[in-house]
């Protein structure tokens, strides 16, 4: 009788194995897509949302200031990390993860999109004309600075797309360099506006 209760424990504890391995290999292949933040990185500078998540906003005026004319100064060169929530609707999130003065004089502002929905987040790239006056830095003196690239202008103009549930995606803008130390904020398509950004 001790011996078939052994035997018992000795199934068990490998079956709790097997299980525990299947588990480790399921979410390996289908967990969170992650890719880091960079130029490289396969994912959009923006888009906007379609359908019933998409909040309503109107389209920014032009750039008052041509590229090159935003800097009064020159900030360093180099990252800067944050985490500023630019649109949350319960399901589908985007944030400002960062802030970065090129070594070529330019401000490249990266994104994460992050979606739990069961059915994705459908996103929208407009055409590369379009998409160049569908964001901008308003500066302290209410400048209006748009975009110079997106990934949507590079690389997904015109195109629709789905987040797939659970993925998260790197995505960046790159704008003309704001004053260092002036405070400014971001107008990212029509997901929102974040406030207060300073380099």
């Amino acid at each position: 009788m001790l011996r078939k209760h052994l035997v018992g424990l000795i199934v068990g504890v490998v079956l709790i194995a097997v299980l525990g391995a299947a588990a480790v290999v399921w979410l390996t292949l289908n967990g969170p897509q992650k890719t880091g933040p960079g130029p490289d990185a396969a994912a959009p500078a923006g888009a906007t949302a379609s359908g019933a998540t998409q909040p309503p906003s109107g389209s920014p005026a032009p750039s008052t200031a041509a590229p090159g004319t935003a800097a009064s100064a020159s900030p360093e060169a180099g990252p800067r990390r944050m985490s500023r929530l630019l649109y949350d609707d319960g399901q589908n999130t985007a944030t400002v993860t960062g802030l970065e003065v090129t070594t070529s004089g330019q401000l490249r502002v990266q994104l994460r999109y992050e979606t739990r929905s069961p059915g994705g987040w459908v996103l929208s790239c407009p055409e590369r004309a379009v998409d160049l006056q569908s964001s901008h830095l308003t500066l302290a003196d209410g400048r209006r600075v748009n975009p110079v690239d997106t990934y949507c202008a590079a690389e997904r103009s015109g195109e629709d797309f789905t987040l797939r549930p659970g993925a998260v995606l790197e995505s960046w803008g790159v704008f003309p360099v704001v004053p260092s130390g002036g405070s400014f904020s971001l107008t990212w398509y029509d997901l929102g506006t974040v406030d207060g950004l300073k380099l």
